[in-house]
């Protein structure tokens, strides 16, 4: 339909950046975004959102942005009114997940922050904008 073959570029950005998926989730626990770049069936999918919500929304922020959950951990941060989730492999480094979460909502706040709008943490900017930000999703892993 667009020229691109979008399985495998999924399966690039998944090797590039070590991530099993990211979940952009809102204070309330309102799912914006997610992407899941290993296989999960639906079911999986539906418990691995409800485990970050039921995990992630309630800690306080102070403490630490790491959860380990069975074969993945989540590492997440908090900007403004969003929570970016990571689900990593455990054996994968929790600062360089912190890095790439980093480096990705830079990437968002580049795209988004053109002056007449909030910062891209704004959950109105990802919600309007949802295909620019699924770009950002599919691609900027692939530069990690």
């Amino acid at each position: 339909m667009d020229g691109y073959d979008h399985a495998a570029i999924k399966s690039k950005a998944a090797a590039a950046c070590g991530w099993n998926f990211i979940v952009l989730m809102s204070r309330q626990g309102k799912i914006r975004l997610s992407e899941f770049f290993s296989s999960y069936t639906d079911s999986q999918k539906k418990r691995i959102l409800r485990d970050i919500a039921s995990d992630v929304l309630p800690r306080q922020a102070k403490m630490c942005n790491i959860i380990e959950k069975g074969e993945y951990k989540f590492v997440y941060r908090r900007y403004a009114s969003l929570y970016f989730i990571v689900g990593a492999p455990v054996e994968m480094n929790e600062l360089i997940v912190l890095e790439q979460i980093h480096l990705f909502v830079e990437a968002l706040d580049g795209y988004f922050n053109s002056g007449k709008f909030c910062c891209c943490c704004c959950v109105l900017c990802v919600y309007y904008r949802i295909g620019l930000a699924y770009l950002c999703f599919i691609f900027i892993p692939l530069r990690v």
